[in-house]
């Protein structure tokens, strides 16, 4: 049988989410805790790939295993043998076999907010979450520069060096939009998939823009010229978080739950 997971993680403490053998990462966790609960070895399957120190709020996995424990358990369990930094929010039996739950090829859609802070001061509290920035941006321009992120576009220009050089760098983007609560600014981006760094990139682009370095125009040049690391600038992880991904199924999260008779919650134990 298959289960679906939808987590959250704090990404600070973690060289990102996908497994290494001498590195702690958000899989590594989630595959001990898996094997303290049954007593084998079960990997676990990720929607995105987050990168070292980069945050998450809807990650989604999967894994597969015959049990009658009930999901809501396993989720309690997982909590139970993990550290603080991550959490399942949800656990849930999801569809198997060949055409079962993939979180990576069912997705409809991934959404990120990177934030930035343009306080006085660095903040203290929420230190973690946030790329703070000296100079005090105009949200304003960067909508601006965000509507031209819309659409079917090239974004070569905005790919890390952990693109595959023969991969297609074309992404569909539906929403970029910029709002500012108090001293954070959030630049939130929604689309099927993205290239290694391109949200970090774009979100070097919008600083540049916001704080006058840049016309928002950049942005369209940027995508025309289709050269491979055009926006140089890559901001820190810490600002970035993983906000949820859409799935079409019928069940919390989206995710196409198999109807049992479990009860669950979305709460964090």
């Amino acid at each position: 049988m298959r289960f679906g997971l939808v987590v959250e993680y704090d990404g600070t403490d973690f060289h990102g989410s996908q497994l290494q053998s001498n590195a702690r990462t958000v899989q590594g966790e989630i595959e001990h805790a898996l094997f303290n609960i049954f007593h084998r070895s079960i990997r676990i399957y990720f929607a995105s790939r987050t990168d070292s120190g980069v945050h998450a709020r809807g990650q989604v996995g999967r894994f597969n295993h015959e049990t009658d424990m009930p999901a809501d358990k396993i989720r309690i369990a997982l909590n139970h043998y993990m550290k603080d930094d991550v959490r399942i929010r949800y656990a849930e039996v999801v569809k198997d076999g060949y055409d079962g739950f993939d979180p990576r090829g069912d997705a409809s859609s991934r959404t990120y907010v990177y934030t930035f802070n343009d306080a006085q001061s660095a903040p203290a509290l929420n230190r973690r979450y946030v790329a703070h920035v000296r100079k005090k941006l105009n949200v304003e321009t960067m909508n601006v520069a965000c509507r031209s992120l819309v659409g079917s576009h090239d974004f070569a220009a905005f790919a890390g060096p952990g693109t595959p050089i023969d991969a297609s760098t074309r992404r569909q983007v539906k929403s970029a939009v910029t709002t500012r609560d108090g001293d954070n600014i959030k630049f939130k981006i929604t689309a099927n998939a993205y290239l290694h760094q391109q949200i970090r990139r774009v979100a070097g682009v919008l600083y540049d823009v916001g704080c006058g370095n840049a016309p928002h125009e950049v942005i369209c040049k940027l995508l025309d010229s289709a050269r491979r690391g055009g926006a140089t600038q890559v901001m820190p992880a810490s600002g970035l978080c993983l906000e949820s991904i859409a799935y079409d199924g019928s069940g919390l999260f989206g995710l196409p739950v198999i109807p049992t008779s479990d009860s669950f919650d979305v709460s964090v134990n």
